[in-house]
């Protein structure tokens, strides 16, 4: 899966409330700095437990055998299957599996102390649940930025990608690549 590396991987985080479109902003957020050539790591959380690992198989009998992890090799991919005491923090996972990348894009973590995007959709919230002093650096919004004025932070149209990613690019000083 990637290596570690002594660099912190530049990362940035996309909150919001369920359902306020924030995986539909990291698609197109990966798609826009894929196509710029950087490499794109991505970190999902959920507050929900979600199976891993099907009871029986080979890998979940691994695990239960004792294995702290498991990795499932297929034609294309692999799934690595560990347990966690502690809810890891972005940071911490995306040095232990992404360091290789240029970018890390977490979706979620909330309450983590890392740097966030706040998506709030109108039919959703009128505020974001985020604050500067708990990392927002921005809000992305379908609705007007006068509305946000009080937050002091930068706040973009949800459809301006570009924008959202021009703004990425600045604030973590990353380094655009285009593919030859």
């Amino acid at each position: 899966m990637g290596g570690s590396s002594s660099v912190d991987t530049p990362l940035i985080s996309i909150v919001g409330l369920s359902g306020s479109g924030k995986t539909t902003l990291m698609v197109r957020l990966i798609s826009t700095f894929a196509k710029e050539g950087l490499r794109v790591g991505t970190i999902k959380h959920s507050c929900h437990p979600h199976p891993l690992d099907a009871k029986g198989k080979d890998s979940w009998r691994h695990k239960e055998a004792g294995a702290e992890r498991t990795v499932f090799v297929g034609p294309k991919s692999l799934q690595l299957v560990a347990d966690v005491k502690d809810d890891p923090s972005p940071k911490a996972l995306a040095s232990a599996y992404l360091g290789d990348m240029d970018l890390v894009l977490v979706e979620g973590f909330l309450h983590s102390g890392t740097e966030k995007i706040e998506v709030v959709r109108g039919g959703r919230s009128k505020a974001p649940v985020s604050t500067v002093e708990d990392g927002l650096v921005a809000i992305a919004t379908d609705l007007p930025a006068d509305d946000f004025a009080d937050y002091r932070v930068p706040c973009f149209d949800l459809n301006d990608i570009e924008s959202i990613a021009r703004f990425i690019t600045k604030h973590l000083s990353l380094a655009p690549r285009k593919r030859v």
